[in-house]
C-alpha cells in the first residue's frame, strides 16, 4: 500500500492512512496506549475522514487498529487530570466534540465503511466500530460498553445504536453492565458480519472493501441516507442531546470514583450521586 496524499494534512501522530486502488485504510497506530480515542486522535481521525469523504477516487474505507486493541476508548488519564483540575465537563466537552462529529460523519459518509476489529473495542472504541457499515472481527476480538464503569452513559452514539438494533432488555444489559462480549456473540446479535482468524483479518476486510468499491456507490450512499431517515428521530439531534448528557455526567461524584478506579485498577464503589 502507498501513503495517501491528503492535500498537506499528513503526517498524523496517532493514525495512518494508506490506500490500495480505490480503498483507503485508516489505522489507529497508538498501540502502546491501546489506541485511545483521545483529543488528538479524535481531531486527526475527523480531519482524515473528512478528506476521504470528499475524494471521488476513494470508493470504500477500512478502519482498523494495531496491537492488542482496535480501540480501548476514551482518555481515562486525561479524565482524571480534568477532575483534579476542576474542569471535568470542559474536558469532556472538548473530548467528545470531534468524536461525535466522527460518528455522524461515518453514518452520513457517501461510501461504505468496514471496521476490521483486531482486538478489544471498549466504550467509544466499540461505538466507533458500530458506526461503520460492516464489521469484520478477529476471533479474539472483544467488545464492551465500558462507559458505565466510569458512571457515564454509552456515548459516541451508543444510546442510539443499541436501542435501534436490540430489544430493550438486551440493550440495557450491554449498556448497564458493561461486560465484555466475544466476537461470536456479537455476530449472533447481528452487530458483526463475519468472524475470522486473526491472521486473515486484513485480507478479509480488504476483500469486502474491494467488493464494495466495485459496486454502485451512489446507491450505497442513498441506502445509508434512507436507513438513517427510517430510524425516525434525527440521528444528529439525538447525538447532540446525548453529548450534552455525557458532558453533564462528568459533574457527578460517581464519575470521579469511576475514573480514579479505572486509573488505579481497583473496583469502584458508586454512591449514585
Amino acid at each position: 500500500m502507498e501513503k495517501m496524499e491528503t492535500g498537506g494534512l499528513m503526517p498524523y501522530n496517532t493514525i495512518s492512512i494508506t490506500e490500495e486502488g480505490s480503498v483507503a485504510v485508516c489505522t489507529l497506530t497508538a498501540a502502546e496506549k491501546l489506541n485511545p480515542l483521545d483529543v488528538e486522535t479524535g481531531k486527526e481521525l475527523l480531519e482524515a475522514l473528512r478528506v476521504i469523504g470528499t475524494r471521488d477516487d476513494i470508493r470504500a474505507l477500512v478502519i482498523t487498529g494495531t496491537g492488542k486493541a482496535f480501540s480501548a476508548g476514551g482518555d481515562v488519564k486525561g479524565m482524571l487530570k480534568s477532575i483534579e483540575d476542576g474542569v471535568p465537563d470542559a474536558f469532556m466537552d472538548d473530548l467528545t466534540r470531534s468524536l461525535y462529529a466522527i460518528s455522524i460523519l461515518l453514518r452520513e459518509m457517501p461510501k461504505p465503511v468496514v471496521a476490521a476489529v483486531n482486538g478489544v473495542a471498549v466504550g467509544a472504541g466499540m461505538n466507533l466500530a458500530l458506526s461503520c457499515d460492516f464489521i469484520i472481527a478477529a476471533e479474539k476480538a472483544k467488545f464492551s460498553q465500558g462507559f458505565i464503569k466510569l458512571a457515564l452513559i454509552p456515548g459516541f452514539g451508543g444510546t442510539h445504536m443499541l436501542i435501534h438494533q436490540l430489544p430493550w432488555q438486551k440493550a440495557a444489559e450491554i449498556a448497564m453492565l458493561g461486560d465484555m462480549i466475544g466476537a461470536e456473540e456479537m455476530k449472533d446479535l447481528g452487530f458483526v458480519n463475519k468472524v475470522v482468524p486473526e491472521d486473515r483479518l486484513p485480507a478479509e476486510a480488504m476483500e469486502l472493501a474491494r467488493r464494495l468499491a466495485e459496486g454502485p456507490t451512489l446507491s450505497f450512499a442513498r441506502t445509508k441516507r434512507l436507513f438513517l431517515d427510517a430510524m425516525g428521530s434525527s440521528f444528529r439531534d439525538h447525538l447532540e442531546h446525548e453529548r450534552d448528557v455525557q458532558v453533564q455526567s462528568t459533574l457527578t461524584g460517581d464519575y470521579e470514583t469511576g475514573v480514579r478506579a479505572m486509573v488505579d485498577r481497583t473496583t469502584p464503589k458508586f454512591s449514585g450521586k
